[in-house]
Formats: structure tokens, C-alpha cells, sequence
């Protein structure tokens, strides 16, 4: 049978080791506060433990030193679910912590300095984990939907399981078990308790180092699906979405709209002020536009002057209205170059199409470009609606 001095130092030994992993996680990802609080709430928490392996080593410890070593562990728990939160931009109110702060010193200290009970002890740290691990998994939600399952899923895993199994044990010891008389005493919930705490301790590591992989890996792809001048998403990540759109499209018998502009008499604008004054115009366009359309529109800048959207209209009308919209956004709101404002515009192309089975993203912004070169050669600074039929007769 294992004793619970083995199993303390096992659970010892997981601890650093875990530290160390997370040290150097925080080193790769500095900019991430998750990784941060992350160590620090395991480094604590190991410091905890290990203190209060060494004064349990004592015959008869100082009650204020079980209390002091006690409060310590369960405090790097609390950190772990600051970091979490901080890490899920989901932060919780301070009065959580203060409260939770509150019934750590609160418990441990009634069971250490007032009523004396290594029972009641096990039962306020049974209580804080249950406490802080729900805390913990009610912050999982937003960040498989922001980064992905992948740590998501593990650390679910093991502080669900952390969470039913402190629970059962706690139960049992308050139900059917003698008083207990301190970490290394005979109590038979003991040996459960510190096998449950090794195994989801052990899981929880590399889940949190899991969520770090998952952040940076969802951050590349962003990066990978962005244009880094305007923040837009780029012409990949367009793309994408058109091809979304039309899957969309045909399962509802919707029709498709999109429109691309570029801006009229770019090179004259790089000619006369410099490319630094084209690329602030191109941000300053990117803001516009971004301003400009409604929410479930898609709005992106596909190489050079020329951006391309996704309208959610529903008939011909309602796109020249929106891309109208779009066009005088952005002729009167003009960017400034110098302290003075340059009068910008655009010209617009348009199509909007059935998403027929062999329709494709080539046709319609083939389409659009052509009624785009239609726009430009009729006096720029309009909209131009064409059609897919057309273009595909052509082809």
C-alpha cells in the first residue's frame, strides 16, 4: 500500500519539474500573461506544498506555521485561475479573488488556530479546489473558441476530473471517516487524495503549456491571414471566406454579392507625396472601409490599392446601395497627409450571382474586376454592377 509520505514526495518531484516547464514557457511567450501567472501560481503552490511536506515532517508543528504553509499552497491556486482568466480576456471580478482570498485565511485559519482539525483542513482544501477549478473551466469555453481544442480538451479533462473526484473525497470524509490527524496520518482518504491531486496535476501542466502552444499557433495563423499594413484580412483569407459564403449560399438559395475597389489615381498619390503618404492612405482607406460596412459583410485588402468585400444583401438594389455607401465613406472622410487633406476615391465593381453548383471564387471576382475596369474607364468614382452570366459565356 502507498503510504502518503511517497506519494507527498512524488507529488513533490511532479511539481518542479513542472515549474521548470513552465519557466521556460513563460520565456518563449513573455508577451502572454496567462504563461506568467501560470508559473507563478505553480511555482507558489510547489513552495506550498513542499512547506507544508516539511512542517507535517514535524512531530508537533507550530499552528501558525501549518496555517502560514497551507495558505500558501492554495494561494498559487488562486493564481493559476488569474492566470487563466487574464489569458481568456474573460477576466473575473475582484470581488471572486477577495472572497476566495477570504475563505482560504478564513477556514484554514478556524481549522489551524481556533477549532484544530486536520479534517476540517482537508475539507478547506478540498472546497478551494472545487471552487477554483470551476472558476477555471468556466473560462475554457472562449478559448477553445478563439485558439482552438487542442490544450482545451486536456486541461478540461483533468480539472473535471479534479473537480468530481476532491468532491467525492471530500464527501466521503465528512460521511464516513474517522477525524484524521495530519498529512502523513493513517486517514484513508489520504492515499486517494494525493493519487487524484499527482494525476491531474500532472495533466493540468502540460494543458496549461498545451493553451500557450494553441495562443501562438492561432496568432500565426492570424498573422498568416492578415495584411500587415491594414490589419484587413488578406487575399488568402478573402478567399476563404467567399468560398464559405458560396457553401452558405447554395444550402440556403441565397444569392452571393461582392464588389472590389481600388483607389482612383493611386500612383499619382505615391508620385507626388511618396510611398510612406500611400500607405498611410491605404490605412486610412482600410479604416473607412472598415467603418463602412455592416457586420456580417467581409471586408479585405487583396494586393496593392485594391480591396475587395463581401456584401450580405439580399438583390441588386440593396448592393448598389452598400457599395455606394462604401464609396462616398471614403470620399468624405479624407485622409491627411502633411496636415493637409488629399482628396481620395474609389472605383467600385460589383457582381452579384445564384450560387450555382460550378460557380467558384475565379468567376465572381473575374466578374467583379471586369466591372471594376468598366467603373475605371467611365470617369472613376462610381459603381458598376456586372454580371457572372456573362463572364462565364465568355470563358
Amino acid at each position: 500500500m502507498l503510504d502518503t509520505k511517497s506519494l507527498s514526495t512524488a507529488l513533490i518531484l511532479i511539481l518542479i519539474i513542472g515549474c521548470a516547464l513552465h519557466l521556460v514557457n513563460w520565456r518563449m511567450h513573455r508577451n502572454n500573461r496567462g504563461a506568467k501567472w501560470w508559473t507563478l501560481g505553480l511555482c507558489v503552490q510547489t513552495v506550498g506544498v513542499i512547506a507544508t511536506a516539511a512542517v507535517n515532517a514535524i512531530g508537533n508543528p507550530p499552528m501558525l506555521a501549518i496555517l502560514l504553509v497551507n495558505s500558501l499552497a492554495l494561494s498559487g491556486l488562486v493564481m493559476l485561475v488569474y492566470g487563466t482568466a487574464s489569458f481568456a480576456d474573460r477576466p473575473l471580478p475582484r470581488a471572486v479573488y477577495a472572497g476566495l482570498a477570504s475563505f482560504i485565511l478564513a477556514g484554514m485559519g478556524w481549522a489551524t488556530l481556533v477549532d484544530p482539525s486536520a479534517t476540517t483542513r482537508l475539507v478547506v482544501f478540498g472546497l478551494v479546489q472545487l471552487i477554483s477549478n470551476g472558476l477555471i473551466l468556466s473560462r475554457l469555453g472562449h478559448i477553445a473558441r478563439r485558439d482552438g481544442a487542442m490544450g482545451v480538451v486536456v486541461l478540461a479533462a483533468s480539472v473535471a476530473s479534479l473537480f468530481l473526484l476532491m468532491g467525492s473525497l471530500v464527501v466521503w470524509q465528512l460521511m464516513t471517516q474517522p477525524e484524521i490527524t495530519g498529512m502523513y496520518g493513517d486517514g484513508a482518504v489520504l492515499a486517494p487524495a494525493m493519487l487524484t491531486l499527482i494525476a491531474c496535476k500532472t495533466t493540468m501542466i502540460f494543458g496549461y503549456l498545451l493553451l500557450s502552444s494553441g495562443y501562438s499557433q492561432a496568432r500565426l495563423e492570424e498573422l498568416a491571414l492578415s495584411d500587415s499594413l491594414t490589419g484587413l484580412p488578406n487575399r488568402r483569407a478573402f478567399e476563404r471566406a467567399v468560398g464559405q459564403r458560396l457553401n452558405s449560399a447554395r444550402k440556403q438559395d441565397r444569392l452571393i454579392a461582392l464588389a472590389i475597389f481600388d483607389v482612383d489615381h493611386f500612383k499619382q498619390i505615391n508620385d507626388t507625396y511618396g510611398h510612406d503618404a500611400g500607405d498611410t492612405v491605404l490605412r486610412h482607406l482600410g479604416r473607412v472601409a472598415a467603418g463602412a460596412v455592416r457586420p456580417h459583410d467581409v471586408l479585405a485588402r487583396v494586393g496593392g490599392e485594391e480591396f475587395a468585400v463581401i456584401f450580405d444583401v439580399e438583390d441588386a438594389a440593396e448592393l448598389v446601395t452598400a457599395a455606394n455607401r462604401l464609396r462616398l465613406a471614403i470620399e468624405i472622410d479624407q485622409p491627411r497627409i502633411n496636415e493637409k487633406p488629399v482628396a481620395v476615391t474609389v472605383s467600385v465593381g460589383a457582381v452579384q450571382a445564384v450560387s450555382e453548383p460550378w460557380l467558384d471564387f475565379t468567376d465572381l471576382y473575374r466578374a467583379a474586376d471586369q466591372a471594376l475596369y468598366r467603373a475605371k474607364g467611365t470617369g472613376r468614382n462610381r459603381v458598376v454592377v456586372g454580371e457572372v452570366d456573362a463572364i462565364k459565356q465568355a470563358a
